[in-house]
C-alpha cells in the first residue's frame, strides 16, 4: 500500500469558473478522505489581460456552460446569479481577490480554505454577488467566523502579489505535466505526477474516491 504521506492531490480550480463550482462535491469528498494531502490552486482564469467586462456574448456563452454543467454536476445555479450577475455590464470579471485569499487561507492551520471557496462561489453562482469586491468577500469571511487578524491577512495586498505569484507557478505545472483547464487535479507521488480525468467524475464523488484509492494503492 502507498504511504500517503508520499502523495499530494493537487486541485487546480479558479472561482469564476462555472466547471469548477461543479466540481465543487468532488473536491470535498477528496479532502474528507485526503486531508493531509489535499492542496488547492487557482488557475487565474481572469487574470491580468484576462480580466474583462460583463458583456452580452458572455451572458450567451456561460448560459450555454451553465446548463451544460448543472446537467452534469447537479450544481445550482440561483436566479440572482443567472438573470442580474450575468447581466450586469459594469461587472469587471477578476479571479485575484478570491484566489488571493483562498490561498492565503489555506496557508493557516486554522483555516478552511476549502470552505472559504465554496462559499465564494456559492456568493457568485447562487446570490449573484460579485465576489470580485472586496466588501462581498468581507461578507463572505464574516459568514464563516473567520478571525479577523487571520481576513486581514488573507485580504492584503501582499497576499494578492504572493498569489499572482503562486498562480504563474501553477500554470508551469500545469504545462508541464498536461493539465488542461479547470478543474485539473494532478496527483503527485513523489517527484511524479499523474493527470485525473476529473471530467469522467462530475457528480460522482463517491466514484473518484474509489478510484483514486485504487490507483494509490496499485
Amino acid at each position: 500500500m502507498t504511504n500517503t504521506q508520499e502523495i499530494t492531490l493537487h486541485w487546480i480550480i479558479d472561482p469564476l469558473c462555472g466547471w469548477s463550482y461543479g466540481a465543487l462535491s468532488l473536491l470535498q469528498a477528496t479532502a474528507q478522505q485526503w486531508p493531509a494531502q489535499f492542496e488547492l490552486h487557482s488557475g487565474g482564469l481572469f487574470m491580468g489581460y484576462s480580466r474583462r467586462r460583463i458583456d452580452a456574448d458572455w451572458h450567451l456563452h456561460v448560459r450555454d456552460h451553465d446548463a451544460r454543467i448543472a446537467e452534469l454536476t447537479g450544481a445550482t445555479f440561483g436566479e440572482q446569479y443567472r438573470e442580474h450577475l450575468c447581466r450586469d455590464q459594469s461587472v469587471v470579471l477578476d479571479s485575484l481577490p478570491a484566489s488571493a485569499a483562498m490561498l492565503a487561507l489555506q496557508q493557516h492551520s486554522g483555516a478552511d480554505a476549502l470552505a472559504f471557496l465554496a462559499a465564494a462561489q456559492h456568493a457568485w453562482y447562487v446570490d449573484g454577488k460579485d465576489i470580485s469586491q472586496t466588501s462581498v468577500l468581507d461578507a463572505v469571511a464574516a459568514k464563516l467566523g473567520l478571525a479577523a487578524d487571520v481576513w486581514q491577512e488573507a485580504r492584503s495586498d501582499a497576499a494578492k502579489q504572493l498569489a499572482s505569484q503562486a498562480i504563474n507557478r501553477t500554470r508551469q505545472l500545469m504545462a508541464q505535466h498536461g493539465a488542461q483547464g479547470f478543474p485539473s487535479l494532478l496527483v503527485q507521488r513523489g517527484t511524479e505526477y499523474f493527470n485525473v480525468p476529473v471530467n469522467r467524475f462530475y457528480g460522482e464523488p463517491a466514484a473518484l474516491v474509489q478510484q483514486l484509492t485504487q490507483w494509490l494503492q496499485a
